[in-house]
This record gives C-alpha cells, sequence and structure tokens, in this order.
C-alpha cells in the first residue's frame, strides 16, 4: 500500500480520487464556458455563415434570413431559440419587450422548455437569447434546479441569491388578516429560497380553483384555518411544483 500526502490509500481510492479531480476540473472548464457565453451573449457558435466566395461571405447569417432547415422556418424578428430536434421552442423577439409581463412570459416559456434538455444544450441556447439571457439568465437557470431538503430550503434563505425569490411557507399577507403575529410570520422557520419562477408559479397556484380544496382557491380555502393547517398546505405546495424533495 502506498502512503503519500493523502495517507494511506489503495490504489482503488486513488483511482477514484483522481477520477474525482477529472470531474471537477471537467466541471470548472463547463462553469468558465457557460461565463463566457453570458459575457458574450448575443454570440451562437452554431450560427450559420455565408459562404466565401459569396457577396459578405464569412457574414454571420441573422437569425430568420436564408432558406431551408431551422433558418427557413423562424419568422423574422425572432430569435432562434431551438433547432430542428428540440421540439416547438418558445418564440423569443429579437428585440426586447417593452412590456415587463411580457417579458416575464417570455422568460417562463424558455424556462420550461430548456429544462428537459441535456446541459450542453441549454448553454448553448441561452448563448442566443439575447436581451433574455442578460435580463433572466439567472432566474432561468434557477428553473433547473432539482429538488432540496426542507432543511436547505431554509438554510439558502438566509441570504438572497439572483434568480430566486424568498418564499414564505405560510403565506404572509392571509396569516397577518387572520391575526397570526409578525414574529410567526417573518421567523426563520417559514422562510425558504426558491426559484423565481417556481415562486410566482406557487403564488398563482394559491389563487387559483381547486377542486381538492372544495372548489375554492387554496387561498379562500385556509381562511380562518390554523398555523399547522397553512404549513401542510404550504409544503404540499413546495413538492408539488418541484421545490421540495418528496
Amino acid at each position: 500500500m502506498k502512503v503519500d500526502a493523502y495517507g494511506p490509500m489503495s490504489a482503488d481510492a486513488r483511482t477514484g480520487l483522481i477520477a474525482k479531480l477529472a470531474e471537477a476540473s471537467f466541471l470548472m472548464q463547463a462553469l468558465r464556458l457557460q461565463n463566457l457565453l453570458e459575457i458574450r451573449a448575443n454570440f451562437n457558435p452554431s450560427q450559420p455563415r455565408i459562404p466565401r466566395g459569396q457577396p459578405q461571405g464569412g457574414r454571420w447569417i441573422r437569425f430568420g434570413e436564408g432558406s431551408g432547415g431551422s433558418l427557413g422556418r423562424t419568422k423574422p424578428g425572432l430569435l432562434l431559440v431551438g433547432l430542428d430536434d428540440d421540439g416547438n421552442p418558445p418564440e423569443v423577439p429579437e428585440t426586447r419587450p417593452t412590456n415587463t409581463r411580457e417579458r416575464n412570459r417570455i422568460g417562463r416559456s424558455v424556462a420550461r422548455y430548456l429544462k428537459g434538455l441535456p446541459t450542453s444544450r441549454k448553454v448553448i441556447i441561452l448563448a442566443r437569447l439575447g436581451w433574455l439571457a442578460n435580463e433572466a439568465g439567472h432566474t432561468i437557470r434557477s428553473y433547473f434546479d432539482e429538488p432540496r431538503s426542507l432543511i436547505e430550503l431554509k438554510r439558502r434563505a438566509i441570504a438572497r441569491r439572483p434568480g430566486y425569490d424568498i418564499h414564505h411557507i405560510v403565506e404572509k399577507t392571509p396569516a397577518r388578516r387572520d391575526g397570526f403575529p409578525e414574529v410567526m410570520r417573518e421567523n426563520i422557520d417559514n422562510k425558504v429560497l426558491l426559484p423565481r419562477y417556481r415562486h410566482w408559479e406557487i403564488t398563482g397556484w394559491y389563487g387559483t380553483i381547486n377542486e381538492d380544496f372544495g372548489n375554492v382557491t387554496p387561498r379562500e380555502y385556509l381562511r380562518g384555518k390554523s398555523w399547522e393547517e397553512r404549513q401542510s398546505v404550504g409544503l404540499f405546495a413546495l413538492r408539488k411544483f418541484g421545490v421540495l424533495a418528496p
């Protein structure tokens, strides 16, 4: 058995350590690539060029130009989000909409679309999104998070992060209206950190009529209920929207 800086180590353990170091190195390179793509958000490595020998040869072809393939089916004024094998990608206007609600709608549709794609495809597509990657890149990427334990969600709520929101397990405004004191509403035990779009989905769910709650909204159902009942519904919502591990 060889003894080195790590202490006694078998051949299998040493091989495993080397593999973990190689994996860490790869992840660091991937993160550096992702940061580069964020900085150059309008750069698309697969965007075609006009062939050499033709007028303006070598110039990048704008999304929506040309004929055939994905470009031929892309409407003028839209960024090319997906390729042929990506199903039905959402339409992202090349010019940033002035309406905040419209920008948020586009960001959420892109996040939902990208969630099921491999990481390499996500990085490439994010690099195509121009204004959307610059404005909502963190929020879109946070949507890809895997479910976490309740302890971790609460621990992460200690500090804010780009693309995430502090969420109250028991909704604070309805709880205040029902007389629950601030010490309960704003207690650290009632706060978790959620991906922003997931937070919005949960908030919308609370205000949507639901047959599981007697054909009223969950928010209306909880009117006058105990703190424990509100917590139970709050945890149910976290699981339903994929942020709390089962």
